[in-house]
């Protein structure tokens, strides 16, 4: 009700362009219905636009005050809007979206075995755990499937996989939550993943690089992967011992990797071929 009386209004005022806040997924409905009355969507993070309304002297936070500030930001960035993903996208996202709400449910419940006296909560988790394996059983089962079913989607994991070390749970999660894979040169890959070490230099003082920002989900997902990258392939298992010898830190070197593996993902997204490592 609530999003049909606003279609009217921004239908009635001739709005063009819409800049929402992602929230978790509760904007989704919003998004989609704007688009559908050909109104352009603009996700905005809400770490910026918070930033920004403090920048604009806003430290209230109250809905009148939130839809100004985002309207301010929408008018001084002029951000490309955001495209509505395919309909199997959506799908594969939510699945993989609950495959880690159930890995880290998981997780927990395995933690809080250490501290279990009674044998029935010892058997009432044993219970979940068991049942939180089963079901994350079937959502692989349930994304690959999908993967299998979409023609688009095969052919982007299929050439992700031919990097070696990259294996399918990877492939589907860049495929569902990096489609800019290709489409961007290495710098602007590299900071909308969160692996860019960004300075903190102030005169002659030299501070500490570090990353921060970008998609948890996908570098998550990269750094596990590039443990197995590291096992599989030469060439950046030497790369990853040379910076250590040089006496770079492990999560250093590691996020060193993480980028030359993002480069070579592009590549295999840009060129539409399978990767062919590089032979002296």
């Amino acid at each position: 009700m609530g999003i049909s009386r606003l279609l009217e209004h921004l239908v009635d005022k001739d709005v063009g362009k819409a800049v929402c806040e992602s929230t978790g997924g509760y904007e989704r409905p919003l998004a989609s219905r704007l688009r559908e009355t050909e109104i352009q969507v603009y996700l905005a993070h809400p770490r910026r636009v918070r930033a920004f309304a403090r920048a604009c002297g806003y430290e209230a936070i109250t809905d009148p005050r939130d839809a100004q500030v985002l309207s301010r930001f929408g008018s001084v960035f002029q951000e490309n809007c955001t495209r509505r993903p395919e309909p199997e996208l959506e799908e594969l996202q939510d699945l993989l979206r609950r495959r880690r709400q159930l890995v880290e449910q998981k997780v927990q419940e395995s933690g809080r075995m250490d501290k279990v006296v009674s044998p029935a909560v010892a058997e009432s988790t044993n219970r979940h755990i068991a049942w939180l394996k089963d079901e994350i059983t079937k959502l692989d089962k349930d994304y690959q499937e999908l993967l299998q079913n979409s023609a688009a989607l095969t052919q982007r994991a299929a050439l992700y996989r031919t990097v070696p070390g990259v294996w399918i749970l990877t492939a589907a999660i860049l495929v569902a939550h990096l489609p800019e894979l290709g489409l961007l040169d290495p710098k602007a890959l590299a900071s909308l993943v969160g692996v860019t070490p960004w300075s903190r230099d102030s005169g002659n003082k030299r501070g500490q690089r570090s990353i921060r920002g970008g998609r948890k989900v996908v570098r998550r997902a990269l750094y596990i992967c590039t443990w197995s990258v590291i096992r599989v392939d030469g060439g950046m298992r030497s790369y990853y011992q040379g910076l250590r010898q040089r006496g770079k830190p492990g999560k250093v070197a590691l996020v060193a990797v993480i980028r030359k593996l993002l480069l070579q993902l592009n590549a295999v997204a840009r060129g539409g071929t399978p990767w062919v490592p590089i032979t002296a």
